[in-house]
């Protein structure tokens, strides 16, 4: 019954980096309570959130929720049927249900995310110029530190051709690429052209990243830089 009471997060983080909302629902040990004072862990549901959930290969965001004498640490930040989960670490004072808070994005690692996601887009492309359009997106991970993409192909590629791609790589950072999100229906998109990943769901409204025009193109729900000389 907890779960079906909890509203739908409005998810701000495409635009805004911190914000203030309400607090919907508070979980300690997976069952629902008041209040979290200091000391305590928990997962928190809010009206809206900026901090990105984990998903598509992306790790979440962390960062902050403060508010007077409160204040906590997001670690992590999962969602199901549209509601996210900020686990926190309580730091001091008291937060309730149906309390303010003040949310904040961790904005360096952000930054580094963003880098990486776009980094992915360009890098599936190129491999799919390089080794052929049976290239497909097999799975990723997307963190502040590194990216990984996983990727079918028959065999081991030459260094040289890693070399090229690398290369290729690089120049697409450099050439300072534009790069453009809209939201357009599923239909209009396919035609297109998008690139539609491997086990994905999308609904009847998708979001499409294009890198420098018509370079690439790809449905993604994920953070991604405003032009490639970012990375």
């Amino acid at each position: 019954a907890f779960f079906r009471d909890l509203p739908h997060t409005d998810f701000t983080g495409y635009t805004a980096l911190d914000g203030t909302t309400v607090v919907a629902g508070i979980l300690v040990d997976g069952q629902p309570t008041k209040s979290v004072t200091a000391g305590m862990t928990a997962d928190i549901v809010l009206q809206a959130s900026p901090f990105y959930a984990e998903s598509g290969g992306q790790v979440s965001d962390t960062g902050e929720l403060t508010f007077h004498d409160f204040r906590a640490s997001v670690l992590d930040v999962t969602k199901k049927d549209s509601v996210w989960f900020h686990s926190v670490l309580v730091h001091q004072g008291e937060l309730a249900t149906g309390g303010q808070v003040h949310t904040s994005v961790d904005v360096n690692r952000r930054r580094q995310i963003r880098a990486n996601h776009t980094a992915t887009h360009i890098l599936h492309k190129i491999l799919r110029d390089q080794l052929g359009s049976h290239v497909a997106q097999r799975g990723s991970l997307v963190a502040p530190e590194r990216l990984r993409f996983d990727f079918s192909h028959g065999e081991s590629i030459p260094a040289a051709t890693l070399k090229v791609i690398e290369r290729v790589a690089n120049d697409a950072v450099a050439a300072a690429l534009v790069v453009d999100i809209a939201e357009k229906p599923i239909n209009e998109a396919r035609e297109l052209g998008a690139m539609m990943l491997f086990g994905e769901k999308y609904g009847d409204v998708v979001r499409v990243v294009s890198v420098g025009g018509e370079y690439s193109r790809e449905f993604c729900g994920g953070t991604h830089v405003a032009n490639t000389s970012e990375i």
